[in-house]
């Protein structure tokens, strides 16, 4: 059985438990969580993206993957990391996030890269760690990970 997106509902009686068949359960992964997407999708409308939810998913795509050029903070440099550093813990389990089923969704992504073969998981993690220092020492900024 392949992990999927559900949506979270806020309604009564709706339950994490009660959303996934799936063996290893799920995860909620919505903004507010350790795993939220930091772009919002209120933001990408108000900047008339035609797609919001399409907007916010590329900028988390892109921010993921180690660029700095929305938020070349030590803050959101933290986050991504702690999002790296954990991410195997979605391997295997659904993601559940309020965005409409039919809308494109962050979780989406958490999907594709939890579920990577795990050395080629630990592979695109050791390259986004690697360019988010280029890019933290091109900024005058300390690396994360300095080489040993």
């Amino acid at each position: 059985m392949s992990p999927i997106r559900i949506q979270r509902r806020r309604s009564p009686g709706w339950t994490l438990a009660g959303a996934t068949s799936n063996p290893l359960g799920a995860v909620i992964v919505s903004r507010p969580s350790r795993w939220g997407n930091p772009c919002k999708v209120g933001l990408m409308q108000e900047m008339g993206y035609d797609d919001p939810h399409a907007a916010a998913t590329e900028n988390f795509r892109f921010w993921l993957a180690g660029s700095r050029s929305d938020a070349p903070t030590d803050e959101a440099d933290a986050r991504r990391e702690r999002i790296l550093a954990d991410l195997h813990e979605l391997r295997g389990k659904d993601l559940a996030c309020t965005c409409p089923p039919d809308k494109t969704c962050h979780a989406d992504v958490l999907l594709y890269r939890a579920n990577m073969p795990a050395a080629e998981l630990d592979a695109w993690i050791a390259v986004v760690r690697a360019r988010v220092d280029r890019h933290r020492i091109a900024s005058g900024d300390k690396p994360l990970h300095p080489a040993p």
